[in-house]
Parts: structure tokens; sequence; C-alpha cells
């Protein structure tokens, strides 16, 4: 949770709370009498583990549910054995269009789970709003409107993969810095390359 007027540069700025249910009375936010104060709420949806006082994410819950089902109960009832099969059952595959032959279909789907298409999304979604700013200090960057028609055509998964190549260091280390630097230089030329194109309309937009 955040106000309004104190806008974090990042989601992941914001303090971690406790995993813990809000109950009735718990205070929230305090603002002074007669002031109205704007805030936005990140809230977590939890699930009570029977007989403990846990509140694991229920996203994260579920995928733990699924997982072991995948790889450990539906193998062990269709097989018996108490061996995983490998490879491993995809999390899920393409019912969108008919298939000739379904276990092939099966055999080619995809095994990132809902949990980690949800995290990407999460991820992708924070790292849209840091880079706008982030490439635009870079020197000879174009309009803040060109690069998020960019940052807006690319894939969750381009996007992420761009991130990736970015190093974290918890000191000044010269090397590093130099090495983002560079990196960012590099997504400056990419946006730059695709206002040249024509691309200065974010996806969506009218």
């Amino acid at each position: 949770m955040y106000q309004e007027d104190q806008r974090p540069r990042s989601i992941r700025d914001l303090p971690p709370r406790p995993e813990e249910p809000l109950r009735v009375g718990d205070v929230i936010a305090q603002t002074p009498m007669g002031t109205q104060v704007p805030t936005t709420l990140f809230p977590t949806v939890g699930i009570n583990r029977p007989g403990t006082d846990r509140w694991p994410v229920l996203m994260q819950e579920l995928d733990e549910i699924s997982h072991w089902v995948r790889t450990r109960a539906v193998p062990r009832l269709v097989t018996g054995s108490m061996e995983p099969p490998e490879p491993a059952l995809p999390t899920r595959y393409e019912i969108a269009v008919g298939h000739e032959d379904e276990r092939r279909a099966m055999s080619a789907g995809s095994t990132t789970s809902a949990a980690e298409r949800h995290k990407q999304r999460l991820g992708a979604a924070s790292a849209r709003v840091d880079l706008v700013d982030t490439i635009g200090q870079v020197d000879g960057s174009p309009s803040v409107r060109q690069i998020t028609a960019w940052l807006s055509q690319l894939t969750d998964g381009e996007l992420l993969d761009r991130i990736a190549r970015l190093k974290v260091s918890h000191t000044y280390d010269l090397d590093v810095m130099r090495h983002n630097f560079e990196v960012l230089e590099g997504l400056r030329d990419e946006v730059l390359e695709f206002a040249r194109d024509g691309g200065s309309t974010p996806s969506g937009a009218g």
C-alpha cells in the first residue's frame, strides 16, 4: 500500500508486510481528520492451512498442489510406479484448437505453470514502468511515448529476457555499472530502431 503522492519507483520498494489476514478493527492507514489521501492497495489473497496459523499465498499453494498431482499422484495412479515419469507431464496444452492426436498435443504442451506465468506477468508489468524512466535517462534516448510504445509491443518473455541482461550489484562495482550502462544503451538503440520503423503508438492506443 502507498499514498498516490508518495508513489515508489517500483512495487519492490514497498516494505513487506506479514502474511496474515486483516481483521475487523485493524488499522491499515491513518490520515489527518478531514483530509482525503488517495492510496493504492496491493492485497494478497492467502489461504489458511488447516490446523496451522500459516496463510500462504493462494496462487503458490495451488501451484504446489498442482505440481504434486501432476508429478506424483496421476503418474502413480496410471503406471503404479513410485518414480515420476520422464519427461514429466506438461502443465497445460493448447485446447483452443482441435487435435488429430491428443497424445502428441499433450506431449508438446508447456511446462510453465500458471503460477510461473503469473509471476512473469507481474515482473514484466513492473519492469515496463521502471524501464520508461531508466531508458529515458540514457543520452540520446527517444521520447517517453516512443519508449512506452516499444515496451508495450514486447511480450512478457521478450521483456524479461532483456531485463535478465542487467546485473544486480549491492555495491558500486565499476564493471557491473559499465556492463549495465552498455545494456541500457543497447535497449535505447532498440527503441530508436523501433521508432525509425514507424512504431510510436502504444498497443491499444488510437
